[in-house]
């Protein structure tokens, strides 16, 4: 497996035809310490390559979309493989966003980070933060 550290994302490039248990396990041991020591939460799974994933991996799918859509990030899964969707989408619990290249997965991470920012702005200028300007 090769992993690309990027100020903004995390890209995990899954070598072989297998998402198995044991490539699930590294990626989520990777992925705690990345969230937990350096606030990373945009992470970026290429499948491109991939033709089954484990029940492990499923999981994994599902813990870290929920800490994405929790802290304002984003997972997306690269794959054009039409059984790879099927089975994902019909066994995950969450939402997943699937892209079909790793560019439109970048390009997903910095839209998102921009509307992240708009918001904020925009809390800010409302004063949602829970300030009271009286």
């Amino acid at each position: 497996m090769e992993i690309n550290k990027n100020e903004q994302y995390i890209i995990y490039k899954v070598d072989g035809v297998a998402m198995d248990d044991a490539q699930s396990a590294q990626i989520e041991k990777s992925i705690a310490g990345l969230y937990s020591a350096e606030g990373k939460i945009n992470f970026i799974i290429d499948l491109s390559m991939v033709e089954s994933v484990s029940e492990k991996a499923l999981n994994l799918f599902g813990k870290v979309q929920r800490i994405c859509v929790r802290e304002s990030g984003l997972l997306v899964l690269v794959t054009t493989n039409d059984d790879i969707l099927d089975y994902v989408s019909a066994n995950a619990e969450e939402f997943l966003l699937f892209l079909p290249t790793v560019d439109e997965a970048i390009d997903a991470v910095f839209m998102n980070e921009q509307e992240n920012d708009f918001k904020e702005e925009e809390d800010d200028e409302f004063g949602i933060e829970g300030e009271s300007e009286y």
